[in-house]
């Protein structure tokens, strides 16, 4: 099991923070420790920055009150083989974490960290935070467009500041993003596996059945990007397509995702509200979860029994 797993994971997006260049481990520790400081951005800070392209899919988001929250993945990780199960497994952002003096040409940094995100595919947004510029390096006004972020010599409180404003920018270029992926004309044609779909047998009716499948599963993962996305109303809804479908479709496994989803957009929907039947309602749901996660798995080794068995049969014919 991963460490730090919770109920509220499945709202958090992944951020892989690498070190760019020679920087001394103490100083990648400090700018790393600074900025899991803001691992929670208010929708109502990234206005200034968010621009809305064509009409948003996250219809209730909850500009006056909700956030969006990322997790940092410091040192990065390796991809996850569950990623299309669970969209906030993937890694979204890459932010990288470079010290000008041990750094003095911004031309190789930018080629490192352009080469260290090709290891991530997944990533959406990509910016390369690079503290303490010298002067030289202040007055080269060709950097100033692009991924490369320069943090001047400043005292803490300032470079603090300066952070947080530049993780609104990165919190709204991500929503961007999702709306761009949600509004997508493939969206609901994407085929999504897990690792459990691959170790099955790819015949004329498993094919069939992955057609069924796909919407169903597809409508989980704009879900998914709904509540990475701040949005947990939304979220619900396309959850509950999703459950619906899945349940059509005998597709359990899936099927107990959405709901681990739902669970997870009720608690973001009523954040801070300390109320005992929302205690027991989340309760009950994970294990309706549980419940179908297992039930999964007993149809599955079920199939591949009936498949053994039948091959077996075959054999001796």
């Amino acid at each position: 099991m991963e460490p730090d797993v919770s109920v509220e994971t499945s709202c958090m997006i992944r951020i892989a923070v690498l070190p760019i260049g020679p920087i001394p481990p103490s100083h990648f520790r400090d700018y790393a420790s600074m900025l899991a400081r803001h691992h929670k951005i208010e929708l109502s800070t990234i206005s200034s920055f968010y621009t809305e392209h064509q009409k948003s899919p996250f219809s209730n988001q909850p500009w006056d009150s909700g956030s969006i929250r990322f997790k940092f993945m410091v040192g990065g990780s390796a991809a996850s083989p569950w990623e299309d199960f669970q969209s906030n497994r993937k890694i979204l952002a890459v932010i990288g974490i470079c010290h000008c003096p041990s750094s003095p040409d911004l031309e190789s940094v930018i080629e490192q960290f352009s080469n260290a995100c090709k290891s991530y595919s997944s990533s959406l947004v990509q910016r390369c935070f690079a503290f303490c510029p010298g002067d030289s390096q202040l007055e080269d006004n060709s950097r100033k467009e692009g991924n490369l972020v320069l943090f001047p010599p400043a005292d803490r409180q300032t470079q603090e500041f300066h952070l947080h404003t530049m993780m609104q920018d990165v919190a709204a270029s991500l929503l961007m993003e999702f709306e761009k992926w949600v509004l997508r004309p493939d969206s609901g044609g994407t085929i999504l596996k897990t690792p459990l779909d691959s170790q099955a047998s790819l015949s004329s009716e498993e094919v069939i059945k992955a057609k069924k499948r796909r919407l169903g599963r597809a409508q989980k993962t704009i879900g998914d990007y709904c509540l990475l996305a701040g949005s947990p109303v939304d979220a619900n809804a396309h959850y509950a397509t999703a459950l619906e479908l899945a349940r059509l479709t005998g597709d359990y496994f899936w099927y107990a995702g959405a709901l681990e989803g739902s669970v997870c957009a009720l608690l973001v929907d009523r954040m801070g509200q300390k109320d005992p039947v929302l205690e027991d309602e989340v309760k009950y749901r994970y294990n309706s979860v549980i419940l179908h996660y297992r039930k999964s798995f007993i149809q599955d080794n079920a199939q591949r029994y009936f498949l053994l068995q039948s091959f077996g049969a075959s054999c001796f014919e």
